[in-house]
């Protein structure tokens, strides 16, 4: 397409978006009312949608349509002028989805016992479009050893966790967009290099989002939703999905809550974990009881609803405990202009391998009958010191890297409702995040000058575990993040459900990092940029400021048999002003090009677009359009295409290295960004059917097929005397498969959920480092299986709960207030290279042929509840992870111990693999290569039995 078309086209999405969408953190709820005994349509009923400020009425097919209500549980109340109302309980309103309930009316003269009604939603949705999955607040609250986001998805269809990380769908780990509230978590990936040569790939191989890092708190959540396929044209630079993260709101009376879990009280399951949360909500006390009692009345309602956790674990293997072990005491600190009044709380710490602690706070105002305001800060901190990359340190835990994460948001929103179907929402955020890693509180003056770049070693045993020197790098990453959006969405036809809108996003990104601070071979020039000038045998600075931003336009369009979405998103991105500077650019194209002048002169490509405009009007168009055919009410046929942008990482684009030579760098890592870098794409294609098979159980089965171009990759540069490589679009993968979901609702007490995924997750490279590491799989011309291709999965729920209210006998027993959730996740190997002795170019077809053991995990939570006083609840909770204690492998640290040759963890007395003829004598003494212990970690199996004790006050 011409760049004069895209700006014509770009213009019509603009004017159309001035009038009219956004979803993201409402719901909608729809029906039909009729006539219990002629089964007439009605028009003009009043549907009211207690507690949250909506409601509306039925046109003259007695069908009606309310949207933009906040996700929770609600009571409906329907009435008309000489029928008996009618009011319905427990009517739960989800993220982006349209609850349907149809109801029937009596006339006054009608006997009828009673006209209360108990509500039941749906299980399927028949006009949905698409298998999106949402965990709400009672299916979260089934789930064992809940503390955050990780826990939900893992239990999903289509999700993987490898490596610390979660991918969707085959994608690569930074391919996953998280929203919290309708607001994009900006994280920058682990770019760089490593002075720990022997985790450098653990810590970078999955650069990208963390969920465990969304920083909510599990006692926060509303509802978590995934999804995988199927996006609307309000969602984009993501590849393959976004998870829309609900916090609670305020109340309409005051509740709360405080719970404690812990691991302690058995030794031998015990991971030192503990685990504090509270929280508190309701209607403001200042607007709501103390300015009315002085006479001044506030309009409107203002309500709040506030949340800290904080989570402590050492994991199932711990450092030496010797006189050398030190660990940190920390203060926790907020950012923000809340954070200095929090701080003064003194709240400070002792670290274990993991900590978190998260705040929430967050207001609602609702002055009228059209407007609602809210107000949210959230602060995270998480330091991070796991056994697992530190092994080879693990008597020496004071000379490790350990990892400090530190974020601030803050979120001002606005809705403004035009009648009962249309909505604006104007949304202004702030994000602050600050990434440090380093050797305790040391700064990189006071580092280890002992390392293995000056002749000595670092193993002097050679046992495998280093009792020298120290990790060798330092760096600070701070980044700030601006973020506005204005959307609309309105019910303009009958037909036609419209949605539009745009947002921007501004980020300065500032990072110095440092490699073997003190090394005597490091450049002293103290004119380098960044943090610590004159130190760092390796140094990296980066400060720019990039913005990037979309619009978009979608129609709903509803035929009586038939629904349609037709979406189009522009997506653009402006490097900044800083990769145009003119020492920028010397910078790159010296590091780019060969010191021999017979070699072509390679130059920036990317001068041309030097202006916001030109980059801009550079932008991509995305289509999107899902089709839905209900064949009744209970079953119906979906269909979905769409194609999907996502911008590189930062450190892609503007990676620049200020130092150049691997005569001292022996890790051969040093790599430049690539400021002309394009959009990696996704076309996707999701088909699927869903079936109410009775009232509370339903069938659905999706396929899909992926196809992702332009992936990030490492090109080596072969220059003379140099090694370097240079971010390039070079990776081609593609994904398929197929999900069986299997939901029974709840019924007697009882309810259940089991999927199924099979996928194919193929690819050049599983990650933009592979080819650094080994060259040869930029040779290769075909796929093969990525790291993360899991071929088969299954998630096992199965809950049996009964409320404190409801009274049940189970074999002559009464049960009140119980609870007990079994789960079963089962997943098959993950793949390996199986050895081979040849090492050619030929042998690189063989990467990730071999399939290492399946995994087979069962989790257990029992419940037992006491009420008294009024709303006053006292739970127990006992929660079993890994009950049968079964060695599971972790196919992320494959390198660590597994044997190539039998798939299938080493074990003492395996012979060498070069030589068939020895047997491996895993010796520990001097010159008789590492020990056993040092060949094959702890951290190759995942973790094994743990058994969690809660205790959880609740009142309302």
């Amino acid at each position: 397409m011409s760049i004069a078309n895209k700006v014509i086209v770009f213009a019509l999405i603009f004017f159309i978006s001035i009038r009219i969408a956004l979803a993201g953190t409402s719901g909608n709820l729809s029906g039909k009312v009729t006539d219990i005994s002629s089964g007439e349509a009605l028009p003009g009923v009043n549907v009211q949608i207690i507690g949250s400020g909506r409601g509306g009425a039925t046109n003259a097919k007695g069908e009606f349509l309310v949207a933009g209500i906040v996700p929770g549980k609600y009571s409906l109340r329907v009435s008309a002028l000489g029928y008996k109302p009618v009011e319905v309980k427990n009517v739960t309103i989800e993220v982006d989805e349209t609850t349907v309930y149809n109801l029937k009316l009596a006339s006054e003269d009608i006997e009828l016992e009673g006209i209360t009604v108990e509500g039941k939603r749906p299980l399927i949705d028949v006009k949905k479009t698409s298998s999106d999955q949402t965990f709400n607040r009672d299916k979260i609250d089934q789930l064992p050893n809940l503390k955050g986001v990780e826990d939900v998805l893992t239990r999903q269809a289509g999700v993987t966790k490898f490596g610390g990380q979660i991918f969707l769908r085959g994608g690569r780990a930074n391919e996953t967009q998280i929203m919290v509230d309708g607001v994009v978590i900006s994280r920058v990936g682990s770019g760089g290099v490593s002075g720990d040569e022997a985790n450098d790939q653990l810590r970078e191989l999955y650069s990208g989002a963390g969920t465990t890092n969304a920083g909510v708190s599990a006692d926060a959540i509303a509802s978590v939703s995934t999804s995988t396929s199927g996006l609307d044209a309000e969602y984009g630079n993501a590849q393959s999905g976004v998870i829309n993260i609900v916090t609670k709101s305020g109340s309409e009376k005051y509740s709360g809550s405080g719970q404690y879990r812990t691991d302690s009280f058995v030794k031998s399951a015990s991971f030192g974990e503990r685990f504090f949360a509270a929280s508190f909500s309701g209607p403001e006390p200042l607007t709501a009881h103390l300015l009315p009692a002085l006479g001044v009345e506030i309009p409107g309602k203002l309500g709040f609803f506030t949340n800290a956790s904080f989570t402590q674990r050492e994991g199932p293997h711990s450092f030496s405990t010797g006189s050398f072990y030190n660990p940190l005491r920390r203060k926790v600190r907020f950012g923000g202009f809340l954070g200095s009044l929090l701080s003064g709380l003194g709240f400070t710490f002792s670290d274990r391998q993991s900590n978190e602690f998260t705040y929430n706070l967050k207001l609602s105002y609702v002055p009228g009958g059209v407007d609602r305001f809210a107000f949210s800060y959230r602060v995270n901190l998480i330091s991070r010191h796991p056994f697992s990359s530190s092994y080879f340190n693990r008597d020496r835990y004071d000379s490790t890297v350990s990892d400090l994460n530190a974020d601030a948001f803050h979120t001002l929103q606005w809705t403004h409702l035009f009648g009962t179907n249309t909505q604006m929402r104007l949304l202004a955020d702030r994000q602050e995040t600050r990434w440090d890693r380093g050797i305790g509180n040391l700064t990189p003056p006071e580092y280890s000058s002992v390392t293995s770049l000056i002749g000595s070693t670092l193993d002097p045993y050679y046992d495998g575990f280093r009792d020298l020197g120290s990790g060798q790098e330092w760096f600070r990453r701070n980044l700030v993040v601006w973020k506005a959006k204005l959307a609309f969405e309105s019910q303009v036809h009958q037909l036609h459900f419209l949605k539009t809108g745009f947002e921007f996003t501004y980020e300065h990104w500032e990072e110095t990092q440092l490699t073997y601070p003190l090394s005597p071979a490091r450049s002293t020039d103290s004119t380098l940029g960044g943090l610590y000038r004159g130190y760092g045998l390796g140094r990296w600075v980066s400060n720019n400021f990039p913005s990037f931003g979309g619009i978009w336009i979608q129609d709903n369009i509803d035929f009586p048999g038939i629904n349609i979405k037709i979406g189009l998103r522009y997506d653009f991105y402006y490097l900044g002003k800083q990769v145009f500077d003119p020492a920028f650019v010397k910078l790159y194209e010296s590091v780019i090009n060969d010191k021999d002048p017979l070699t072509p002169f390679v130059k920036a490509e990317w001068l041309d677009k030097n202006s916001f405009w030109s980059q801009f009007k550079s932008g991509e168009f995305s289509p999107r359009l899902a089709i839905n055919y209900p064949i009744s009410e209970r079953a119906n046929f979906f269909f979905s295409y769409g194609q999907y942008r996502q911008f590189p990482e930062r450190f892609d684009f503007f990676h620049a290295p200020l130092y150049d030579s691997t005569a001292q760098l022996a890790t051969g890592r040093n790599y430049v960004g690539n400021p002309a870098l394009r959009p990696q794409k996704t076309a996707s294609y999701e088909a699927g059917f869903k079936q109410l098979i009775f009232e509370d159980l339903s069938l659905q089965l999706t396929g899909f097929y992926k196809d992702i171009f332009d992936l990030i990759s490492s090109q080596n540069l072969e220059l003379s005397g140099r090694k370097v490589s240079r971010r390039v679009n070079l990776d081609y993968a593609s994904v398929r498969g197929f999900e069986v979901i299997v939901e029974k609702g709840v019924a007697d007490h009882w309810s259940g959920n089991v999927n199924y995924s099979f996928q194919l997750a193929k690819g050049r490279t599983s990650n933009p480092f592979a080819t650094q590491v080994n060259p040869l799989l930029a040779q290769l011309p075909r796929e093969v299986p990525t790291d993360y291709d899991v071929r088969h999965r299954i998630n096992l729920i199965l809950g049996f709960d009964v409320k404190p209210n409801e009274d049940f006998e189970l074999l002559g027993i009464p049960l009140s207030n119980f609870g007990v959730t079994v789960l079963w996740a089962f997943a098959s190997g993950s793949p390996y290279t199986p050895y081979n002795l040849g090492k050619t170019i030929q042998d690189a077809y063989l990467a990730n042929t071999g399939s290492g053991p399946y995994t087979s995990q069962f989790d257990l939570s029992v419940r037992k509840g006491f009420s008294f006083l009024d709303g006053l609840n006292l739970l127990f909770s006992v929660d079993v992870t890994n009950l049968f204690n079964r060695k599971n492998i972790d196919m992320s640290f494959k390198s660590q111990g597994l044997n190539t040759v039998t798939g299938a963890p080493s074990v003492f007395g395996d012979g060498d693999p070069s030589n068939r003829n020895l047997i491996n004598s895993w010796g520990g003494s001097v010159g008789s290569g590492s020990s056993f212990a040092g060949q094959v970690s702890p951290y190759l199996f995942g973790e094994p039995r743990q058994i969690n004790f809660g205790l959880k006050l609740q009142w309302n």
